[in-house]
């Protein structure tokens, strides 16, 4: 982990409510593996006073280079999302654990499961599976409430071997939720492993489906942080069975998905 003053080199809207920023931070983009994250501070000021998570969408290390997905959903990112590119930025990370990658003797198709904002770590994990050898294939599905929350899907399209869509609202791809995509591939019995991120209730169903059809699971989760590094516990969620909490920050974000006591978490 390293704090880093961090330059916007570009910034573009994307989709209804979302913006790319890409950073030159050479060492935060050569430590990053998929599913770790930052955290920005967003002002000079002590307002807003704690940074914000914001996941690795990719780590170009050659250019030094890291992309940022930003959702607008409060003061903090609304104000990540306004700065211009030539705006400095203070940076800890990388930050929490990645997602496994598979053995190379895995075999059969690898799902990338995504729902709105949560594409971005499964865009760089889809990026550096391509790296790797094995005999698997890549399939992403990507769902939102319509074409205008599918953020950044031709990142992700062109990463798999298969993609699909859904949108609730059809505008997009097929009619419905993406855990119908799912279903579709899991009774065709070839699935190794599935990655998942999006809405709480998303991933809850992920993971239910994903344990009756016998799939291992992993799961990103987004939480609120203090601290970002363990110390605060801002960000702990119930561990399977009841009796103990996990960090977001420091255990997760990425989580096996029978970790998690997804009954609390799916609401």
């Amino acid at each position: 982990m390293e704090q880093v003053k961090s330059r916007i080199t570009t910034t573009h809207a994307e989709g209804a409510d979302c913006q790319v920023l890409i950073l030159a931070c050479p060492s935060i983009a050569a430590a990053t593996q998929p599913g770790q994250f930052v955290h920005v501070r967003v002002s000079e000021s002590a307002d807003p006073l704690l940074r914000r998570p914001i996941s690795v969408m990719l780590a170009d290390r050659q250019a030094g280079h890291i992309r940022l997905l930003v959702r607008k959903v409060g003061r903090g990112t609304e104000a990540l999302a306004r700065l211009p590119a030539g705006a400095t930025v203070d940076l800890l990370g990388p930050l929490g654990n990645g997602f496994p990658f598979p053995s190379a003797e895995t075999s059969g198709d690898i799902l990338l499961v995504a729902g709105g904002v949560g594409v971005a770590p499964l865009v760089f994990l889809a990026d550096t599976l391509q790296t790797h050898r094995a005999r698997f294939r890549v399939c992403g599905l990507l769902g939102g409430a319509s074409d205008e929350h599918l953020p950044v899907w031709t990142e992700l399209a062109g990463r798999c071997e298969e993609f699909h869509v859904s949108t609730e609202d059809g505008s997009a791809g097929e009619q419905g939720l993406v855990t119908e995509l799912l279903g579709e591939h899991l009774a065709q019995d070839g699935t190794a492993v599935v990655y998942t991120c999006g809405p709480r209730p998303m991933m809850a169903a992920v993971a239910q489906m994903c344990a009756e059809a016998r799939v291992p699971c992993w799961a990103s989760l987004e939480q609120w942080m203090g601290c970002g590094v363990g110390a605060c516990l801002g960000c702990v969620v119930p561990a399977a069975g009841g009796d103990d909490f996990l960090r977001v920050c420091k255990d997760g974000p990425v989580f096996a998905a029978e970790q998690l006591a997804w009954e609390a978490l799916g609401q």
